[in-house]
């Protein structure tokens, strides 16, 4: 997560102001967007040449907590949204037969858990693997141990800060691609917060009785850093132009207090 430059305290009800890096901001097109939220949610009811293994996904959630246990760090908690990310990217990797976190139109896992796990407030990670045995079915350990010997996906497997995780398992006959959809959960929503919006106050009112509570949030351009406006108490509100943007809430409270998180992908029409 990214640190705040400076701490501002809250005690009441939100309004927009612009922030000091607005000018540099931009909104990515809505309706990219929009499809590629279809998209997913489509391969998700309707799995390409295959079917999610559920037990295939559980298993690996078991055998990454015994690997954090080893290490000493705190077991993963199921996550039905990162899941659901995790999933969807492998069937749109089973798809368009390109195995990485990117995909060619650009999209990233930021994105991902963004649009599907939208009740969710933290910072993602993703780890990815396809496997095809000469000789019997692949088993969840081959998967398990291919991440464990690459250093880049092992670090995953066992970050301390992380605290969910969700799989997506598609076994197309002797094949299967692996998804592992990680995040450090700092905040959650009442609900799952709306995809469209007409306004930013439809935005606060989503936020409205998240735990912990957020009382500051900004908006970036899905996958970005630079932040483009801030909400805090008692100034006139700012503009934020239509298209598809990700919530940046502030944290203010817990461990990583005065830090800025990831929230789920919206579109202001």
């Amino acid at each position: 997560m990214t640190s705040i430059a400076r701490r501002t305290l809250l005690a009441g009800g939100l309004a927009l102001v612009s922030a000091s890096l607005a000018s540099a901001a931009q909104a990515a097109a809505s309706q990219p967007w929009l499809a590629y939220e279809r998209r997913l949610r489509g391969l998700l009811a309707d799995p390409p040449s295959g079917d999610f293994d559920e037990d295939f996904e559980q298993t690996l959630l078991d055998l990454n907590n015994l690997i954090r246990r080893r290490e000493g760090a705190p077991s993963l908690a199921w996550d039905a949204g990162l899941a659901a990310a995790a999933r969807a990217h492998a069937a749109d990797m089973a798809v368009t037969e390109r195995f990485d976190h990117l995909t060619r139109d650009g999209y990233s896992p930021a994105g991902r858990v963004g649009l599907l796990a939208r009740d969710l407030v933290g910072a993602a990670a993703e780890n990815i693997a396809m496997r095809r045995n000469a000789d019997g079915a692949v088993r969840p350990d081959q998967i398990m141990n291919q991440w464990r010997d690459s250093p880049g996906h092992r670090a995953n497997l066992v970050a301390p800060s992380f605290t969910h995780v969700g799989y997506g398992a598609l076994r197309q006959g002797p094949r299967v691609i692996a998804v592992g959809a990680y995040a450090e959960v700092a905040a959650r929503l009442p609900g799952p917060a709306p995809l469209r919006v007409r306004g930013p106050d439809e935005i606060a009112r989503a936020l409205a009785n998240a735990t912990p509570a957020i009382r500051q949030f900004s908006v970036s351009e899905p996958g970005g850093d630079i932040l483009t406006v801030t909400y805090v108490e008692g100034r006139p509100p700012g503009v934020l132009r239509p298209g598809a943007w990700q919530l940046r809430p502030h944290l203010s409270s817990g461990e990583h207090r005065y830090q800025m998180a990831w929230g789920p992908v919206f579109v202001l029409e």
